[in-house]
């Protein structure tokens, strides 16, 4: 067993007290909730400003002045009185307005890159997704490539390039032929069999020849483009929201709210799979068996639960007595 420098236990145990000490926020504000935001705060800017300099100031700005001249040098001279002049609104009040002009300058040029990325990203394909068809065609065995197969529930690439194989010897009669194949192992074959089924798994998406279709994902692209124009509807103002059109708007509003807490609890989902994966680490699962004898994550978490416990109740105490609350010395 390779023994553990000091410094990586000590810095898992300060991991779990400071864990325990942002916990301590479901009681109430405390000091130790307010020493884990300090701490974390001032590492995250420490952080980002090494990072900010090893990749932006160092190589694009220190080494570029030193080997660069004409007017590469002077656009660098211009970013760096821009930089200069952005600081000013903060350090000084009588030239603070200087600082306008580069906030202007990287706000629109933010913007400009934003605007075009996000209508690509997001608005695009969107509307690219809004505007498919209807219909639901099932993947070809026989015929789709690598790409299309590995999209398939329970695929792989390397399933995905065998199943290619196979079929070049003999095309494939049915999903049960191509999951069968003895090119597959046992456990590539389990995957398979526990992503399929006729409704949303690998035999409603897949099929060994053409013109078989999808009825659940053609259910579920039209149901799709009606919220969408339900949506859009309730979104168009030049028509008074009565008789039909209110009661279409009214399912839009629907869609709107099952999309926004469908969304809202993918973020809850998200927090909670932190919260497991951090409960994981303090219990020494997310490191070697060795390495979490020396750690003793367990033990540690006791000890943080203990005195965070009995600081919060020395706390509470001092704070009541300063208040002249129940424990306070009677006044004379």
């Amino acid at each position: 067993m390779t023994a553990l420098p000091f410094i990586d236990v000590a810095g898992y145990w300060l991991g779990i007290f400071l864990t325990f000490a942002i916990l301590s926020f479901l009681y109430k504000d405390n000091p130790f909730y307010k020493l884990a935001e300090h701490v974390f705060i001032g590492v995250s800017i420490g952080y980002l400003v090494v990072l900010q300099y090893t990749d932006n100031i160092d190589p694009k700005l220190v080494d570029a002045v030193q080997e660069k001249s004409g007017w590469a040098l002077a656009l660098r001279l211009v970013a760096v009185a821009l930089v200069v002049m952005l600081f000013l609104k903060g350090i000084s009040r009588r030239f603070h307005w200087v600082g306008r002009y580069p906030l202007a300058f990287v706000v629109a040029f933010y913007a400009g890159l934003q605007i075009n990325a996000v209508a690509q990203a997001e608005l695009g394909a969107q509307m690219k997704f809004a505007a498919q068809s209807i219909d639901a065609e099932k993947t070809d065995l026989n015929s789709a490539d690598t790409e299309a197969l590995t999209k398939l529930p329970g695929m792989s690439p390397m399933i995905a390039e065998k199943l290619i194989a196979e079929r070049a010897v003999r095309p494939f009669t049915s999903v049960d032929d191509a999951v069968g194949r003895p090119a597959l192992t046992e456990v590539e074959r389990k995957s398979l069999g526990e992503d399929r089924g006729e409704l949303v798994g690998l035999d409603a998406r897949a099929a060994a020849g053409k013109g078989h279709r999808n009825w659940f994902g053609v259910f579920s692209n039209v149901l799709l483009l009606l919220g969408l124009l339900a949506a859009l509807v309730y979104f168009y103002f030049s028509v008074a929201h009565t008789g039909v059109v209110g009661q279409v708007s009214r399912v839009g509003v629907w869609v709107l709210m099952i999309g926004f807490g469908a969304s809202f609890g993918l973020t809850v989902q998200g927090r909670l799979s932190l919260a497991i994966g951090r409960a994981y680490s303090v219990m020494g699962r997310t490191v070697n068996p060795s390495d979490a004898e020396q750690i003793h994550g367990p033990y540690v978490a006791l000890i943080s639960l203990a005195i965070i416990g009995l600081g919060l109740v020395g706390w509470e105490l001092r704070r009541r007595k300063a208040d002249g609350g129940p424990g306070a010395a009677p006044q004379t």
